[in-house]
């Protein structure tokens, strides 16, 4: 398993944010795509695993003051996880 200290890189570049009321710090990303000529918004949420333990789809995170619901919990298996969001 992947053992590397990730604490400073989410220091260096995380948000502040709630995740069903508990403070947790993460990087957001609200990036653009284009599926089959669809435009829209993929919100997601990057933190440590152990921040997202207790994360279902229906909890609540709030970022940047906008609430959103986790729409899918995608760990990567090397200590990070993405919550793929759904703004509320």
């Amino acid at each position: 398993m992947f053992t590397e200290n990730l604490a400073p890189f989410f220091s260096d570049f995380a948000s502040a944010a709630t995740l069903d009321g508990a403070s947790v710090s993460g990087i957001f990303d609200n990036q653009y795509i284009d599926t089959l000529g669809i435009a829209s918004r993929q919100p997601m949420f990057t933190l440590p695993t152990a921040d997202a333990a207790a994360a279902t789809t229906s909890s609540v995170l709030v970022v940047e003051g906008v609430t959103y619901r986790v729409r899918s919990i995608e760990p990567d298996g090397t200590g990070v996880t993405m919550l793929m969001l759904e703004r509320q």
